[in-house]
Parts: C-alpha cells; sequence; structure tokens
C-alpha cells in the first residue's frame, strides 16, 4: 500500500508548493520528480510510523524553472513506489513565482491580474512594454488597447481597438503574451483620425478579460536610461524613472620599488554607478522592490544601442551591489530609493559617441 498526501489546486504558485508526504507500510519508497521527460529528483527515502516527507520541491523546481520563460507555467509528475510493487503517481502544474503570496487557490487572481504586481506605471514616449498572463481554456483572450491622447486642437481624445485575439478563445491551459510599441500605438490614432502629425500620448491602458494595466506616458522621461529586470514570475519589466547617477571609479594599485624607481603591479580598476531616484509612488514601489533583489537586471549599452532596445536578451546584465530601500504604502509620503549598480563584466566601460557632423556644412569661423 502506497498514497501520495500532495494536495495542489488546478494551478499553483511555485513558492507556495507544501511538501510531499507519503504514507506506507513499507519501510522505504523511491521517489521520483519528473516534467517533460527530465529527472529533477530521484531518491529513496525511509519511512518513519508510515510515512516519509519531501521537503522543499519548490526550491528545486524553481531552479529548473527560472531563467527560461518557456517554462513560466510547466507540469510535473511525482511518482512513488514501495518494495511491495504498490506504486502512486500525482501530477500538477505550476506557474513561477518565487515570492510567497499566501493565495490557497491563485485560480481567481490570474483571472484577474497580469503576470506582474504593478497595474500603473510611468513609460516612456518612445518605448514599449510587454505583458504576461495565464488564460485558462475556452477564456476569451481578446486584448484591448485604450489610449488617451491630445489632438489637434489640444483637446484631450480617446482612442481603443482590438490589438490581437479579436472573437478568439483560449485552447488549454497556458501563458500568452503581447508586445505593445508606443510608437504602433500612435501610428493607429493617426491613421483612424487622419492626423497629419502623430498625437501626443497621455496613457495608454492594455486589458484582457479582467486584467487592466494602466501606463502615464512621461515626457521628461524621454531620454532616461531604463531598467530592464525579471519580476517575481520570471517575466521581463521595464522600468523607467527620473535619477541622477554619479560615476565612481575605484583602483586598487600595488607599488613595487627597486632603488630609487617604483612601478605599478596588481593594478584592479572598477567602475560602478550610484543612483538616487526621485520621489516615487507606491505603485512604483512594487516594481523597484523587484528589480533590486531580481537576479537578472539588464540595461541597453553601446553606442549602436538605443534606449528603446526590445530584446531583453541583447542587453548588457548588470549587479545591484547596494542599496538603500525605505518604502511606505502610502501616496501621502513621497518614497525614493538609493542604489549602486556595475556591469558584470569587471572590466570598465565608457560609451564612445559618433561624430555628430560639425561639418556637413561649410565652416564659417567665428571671430569676436
Amino acid at each position: 500500500m502506497i498514497r501520495i498526501g500532495f494536495y495542489t489546486p488546478t494551478v499553483m504558485l511555485s513558492a507556495d508548493l507544501p511538501d510531499v508526504s507519503i504514507f506506507t507500510d513499507q519501510d522505504f519508497v523511491d521517489f521520483r520528480l519528473t516534467s517533460g521527460g527530465m529527472v529533477l529528483l530521484d531518491e529513496r527515502y525511509y519511512t518513519y510510523n508510515g510515512s516519509a516527507t519531501v521537503a522543499d520541491i519548490a526550491s528545486l523546481i524553481e531552479q529548473y524553472m527560472a531563467g527560461n520563460p518557456d517554462l513560466n507555467y510547466s507540469e510535473f509528475i511525482i511518482e512513488a513506489s514501495a518494495p511491495d510493487g504498490s506504486a502512486a503517481s500525482h501530477s500538477f502544474r505550476v506557474i513561477y513565482c518565487d515570492r510567497a503570496l499566501g493565495l490557497y487557490d491563485p485560480s481567481q487572481w490570474l483571472l484577474e491580474n497580469f503576470l506582474t504586481f504593478s497595474a500603473f506605471r510611468r513609460i516612456a514616449p518612445d518605448t514599449f512594454f510587454e505583458l504576461q498572463w495565464f488564460a485558462t481554456d475556452r477564456e476569451p483572450i481578446a486584448f484591448f488597447i485604450y489610449a488617451t491622447y491630445l489632438d489637434t486642437d489640444g483637446n484631450t481624445a480617446t482612442y481603443r481597438y482590438v490589438l490581437s485575439g479579436n472573437g478568439m478563445i483560449q485552447h488549454g491551459d497556458g501563458i500568452n503574451r503581447e508586445f505593445v510599441l508606443l510608437s504602433d500605438v500612435r501610428a493607429k490614432i493617426q491613421a483612424a483620425t487622419k492626423a497629419s502629425t502623430p498625437p501626443t500620448l497621455l496613457s495608454v491602458t492594455a486589458r484582457c478579460g479582467e486584467r487592466s494595466l494602466t501606463l502615464f506616458v512621461d515626457q521628461a522621461l524621454a531620454d532616461t536610461l531604463p531598467f530592464h529586470y525579471t519580476n517575481c514570475f520570471n517575466v521581463a519589466e521595464q522600468l523607467i524613472l527620473p535619477h541622477a547617477t554619479t560615476h565612481k571609479i575605484k583602483a586598487d594599485r600595488s607599488i613595487a620599488t627597486l632603488g630609487k624607481s617604483a612601478r605599478f603591479y596588481n593594478v584592479t580598476t572598477a567602475k560602478e554607478y550610484e543612483v538616487q531616484s526621485a520621489p516615487l509612488t507606491s505603485d512604483e514601489c512594487l516594481q523597484v522592490e523587484q528589480m533590486l533583489t531580481s537576479p537578472v537586471v539588464r540595461i541597453p549599452w553601446g553606442t549602436d544601442s538605443n534606449l528603446a532596445e526590445t530584446d531583453f536578451d541583447a542587453m548588457l546584465p548588470i549587479l545591484i551591489t547596494d542599496f538603500t530601500s525605505e518604502l511606505s504604502d502610502t501616496d501621502d509620503k513621497p518614497n525614493s530609493v538609493k542604489f549602486t549598480w556595475r556591469f558584470k563584466d569587471t572590466r570598465p566601460k565608457f560609451n564612445a559617441r559618433y561624430s555628430p557632423g560639425i561639418f556637413d556644412t561649410h565652416f564659417q569661423p567665428p571671430f569676436s
């Protein structure tokens, strides 16, 4: 006789996975945890008082899923067998989440939220945003865009359209993804209104079912360096906040002296960047908290790179080496953070720029 004590709802967040209890009258059981044909754990456990416990499979599952967005939603199989030939198995589906949310059954929360904690954000005018969400079988998946903008007369107007999935339904549970360029939103509005110039966006709201995300377009963020990171659901997010950056260069040098001559050896040079943010809202603090603790943070860098870079893997990884964070969950107190980062590659970097083309026109030397 063998029985597996491991209850999960239809879908489970990885951080909330319980321990596995195996009940049997045998002296030991062979336990196996697999996913997609890959064996994650294969061990023998000896029983005590008729049971054995496999603890903290959540960490093992998260290590398997982390770093690969294609595995954010995976199916796992538990198998247990005893010496007398009895066996039992149990399959369950998991969504990656490295934060304990305390949701016994996350199904309702997933129906009302994208895979993010920030329902309101600021965004630069010439950038993009990416959203992922979990959809159940037979669920409508029409993805709507609601845009608020200034028309040619300077009045506030709105425009709504279906970006994808018009009239479609989900076939099988899974995670969907949408990628929205603000330039495409402006082009869509300009074509619909037959305006001579692109409109000035004020805000963009994305909706799918009961899920909603609103982004406020801040013109002051046009030339601000964005930070890209993986949130607690292993989904890439973009954080664009007004901030001031201070460059700090350090060099550790050893000096060798021979007679009256001295020279450096074992020279190690490091360059760090200290960031002081402007006041933040409580919703932005949810993003900042995850960015500071994310295992993967990247920035666009280089002469041939654009601040609106859309390829997460093409950006350079950085390390958040130190931070000071005191955040309030109310908007009546301005929040700010201060953190230090450096590139993952220890070689100091300088952004070499191209000439602006000062000799493209006839040169006229000025005289005073």
